[in-house]
């Protein structure tokens, strides 16, 4: 990504309404996953960026070890800053590398520009124990494109065969892969017929070196949206969405 797409997240991730719906799902799923194994978790983060998950499971009971990588030096400076555990290494490179872990984190990374989805999903199956854990987020239908992708250097938006295929590819047996963030997607998808229709919403040359269109919300909007995104969780328990902004994997190393 750019460094001001990097220097945005690291000011915001930790309130924001999308990243604390992202954070409360993988929460919950790690919760229930220490319990399942009677004993506290050893967790990497595979393109931890600048740390704001990592650093949300700090203090946790049911952790034992958490560390992640990343490829960008300054995503690594802001995660260090916070005391976090990171190295400097791409996903794409996962194999050999010499430990194991109970669950592997990966939120957006797959769709990278940089990252080869295969190869990288096939180190992250490799980082687990036999039975682990992969939990992965990805940005969700390419319709969806928009300047903000180009941004964050996204290449890529995936359906959900797509993602199941690279999956069973790597080894991996899925045990759930569903959108969320579905209310939101209609306007996301106006929003980019808008920049490619309309001559006003073009983005200028350059534009991608001027800034971040990741900004926090007033107050009480960035409330009312992590709200939303609680109860659309609580209703997919028994309803799947059809469509979404992000698709979420839930697997397990074979």
């Amino acid at each position: 990504m750019e460094p001001a797409e990097y220097r945005a997240l690291a000011a915001v991730e930790a309130e924001h309404w999308w990243f604390r719906g992202l954070h409360r799902r993988v929460l919950v799923l790690l919760q229930q996953e220490a319990r399942r194994l009677g004993r506290p978790l050893r967790i990497f983060d595979a393109g931890c960026g600048t740390g704001g998950l990592l650093r949300r499971l700090q203090g946790q009971p049911w952790l034992a070890a958490a560390e992640g990588c990343d490829l960008n030096p300054l995503a690594l400076e802001l995660a260090r800053v916070q005391g976090l555990a990171v190295q400097p290494h791409s996903v794409n490179d996962l194999a050999g590398w010499p430990r194991r872990y109970d669950v592997v984190l990966s939120m957006d990374v797959l769709y990278h520009r940089d990252v080869e989805p295969l190869r990288a999903l096939a180190g992250m199956a490799g980082l687990l124990e036999p039975g682990g854990l992969l939990l992965l987020n990805v940005a969700a239908l390419p319709c969806l494109e928009r300047h903000h992708d180009r941004r964050t250097m996204g290449a890529r938006r995936f359906r959900p065969a797509e993602l199941r295929r690279l999956a069973d590819a790597a080894a991996l047996e899925v045990r759930d892969l569903r959108y969320w963030n579905s209310w939101l997607a209609p306007l996301l998808w106006l929003q980019a017929r808008l920049e490619r229709w309309l001559p006003s919403a073009q983005e200028p040359a350059g534009a991608s070196r001027g800034g971040s269109d990741l900004r926090p919300p007033p107050r009480w909007l960035n409330r009312s949206l992590q709200v939303l995104l609680v109860a659309e969780a609580r209703m997919t328990r028994w309803l799947p969405l059809p469509f979404g902004s992000s698709l979420f994997l839930v697997a397990r190393r074979r």
